[in-house]
């Protein structure tokens, strides 16, 4: 889905759709993590509580999964 970046106060941001909020459990006021993939020129937000509460061993796997990912190019 096409969104517009607008300009909020002296910062800039992106409306996200109720829809998917809603899906992804977020509400007013939630914390997000917010990472940046240089290689892929992405964003990816997660949920505070998802990230404190993951199993540590999940996080590594991730994070292994995700570099070997990088480096093909995926």
């Amino acid at each position: 889905m096409e969104r517009k970046i607008v300009k909020v106060g002296n910062s800039m941001g992106i409306i996200i759709p109720s829809v998917y909020l809603n899906e992804l459990g977020f509400s007013y006021g939630d914390l997000v993590d917010v990472d940046y993939n240089k290689e892929l020129k992405t964003l990816t937000i997660r949920s505070k509580e998802t990230i404190q509460d993951s199993n540590y061993l999940e996080q590594v796997i991730k994070r292994v999964v995700d570099n070997y990912l990088k480096e093909k190019g995926l």
